[in-house]
């Protein structure tokens, strides 16, 4: 994963089909700036981090939608360029270890915390996990509460992360209160 921290001249937004649904998203000449389940949330999230809104252009190169989608589809992690305009160097750290999580499992807030060596921040680490710019690359929806429930997934809510779950062959399952839960022996 590379990143760069610059402010890009030219900001572009597209949409890629996937097998759970529409994936929004927000690139920079070669760099990816953010993805998001989403449209509207993509575009005012770039507008926070930017300053500005970005243009429609489905012209974003074949190689980095390839890369995209094999990333999101999970043959390997994303090896393009990622932009992280305003992350601190423990949401950095955060992001980093969560590709550390295998495709189809899942480990709680507290594992990863405990993993970068603070494990009493649980909530800065799902804090971290909140201002993912790339949930989709960068898996956060592999990270669930300590007691089975998925917990929120700024890729595009709940019932995004429980199909992205779902297609990693994660067993989840709906609770009676209508919350998703990972089933027992699922967790890490």
């Amino acid at each position: 994963m590379q990143t760069q921290t610059l402010v890009p001249k030219s900001l572009y937004h597209t949409v890629l089909e996937t097998p759970f649904g529409k994936l929004y998203v927000a690139y920079a000449e070669k760099y990816l700036c953010l993805l998001s389940g989403d449209e509207l949330t993509l575009l005012l999230d770039i507008y926070r981090l930017y300053g500005r809104f970005p243009a429609r252009n489905d012209a974003m190169s074949a190689r980095m939608i390839a890369d995209i989608l094999t990333s999101v589809l999970g043959d390997r992690a994303y090896r393009g360029p990622l932009l992280f305009p305003s992350h601190t160097p423990f949401q950095r750290q955060v992001l980093k270890k969560l590709q550390e999580i295998p495709r189809g499992e899942v480990r709680s807030y507290g594992w990863l915390a405990k993993r970068l060596e603070h494990p009493r921040a649980s909530r800065a680490v799902g804090n971290a996990l909140a201002w993912n710019p790339f949930p989709f690359v960068i898996p956060c929806h592999r990270v669930i509460r300590a007691d089975g429930h998925l917990g929120k997934y700024s890729g595009g809510g709940d019932n995004m992360k429980a199909s992205l779950l779902a297609y990693e062959g994660v067993s989840i399952g709906q609770g009676k209160d209508g919350t998703w839960r990972v089933q027992e022996g699922q967790g890490g």
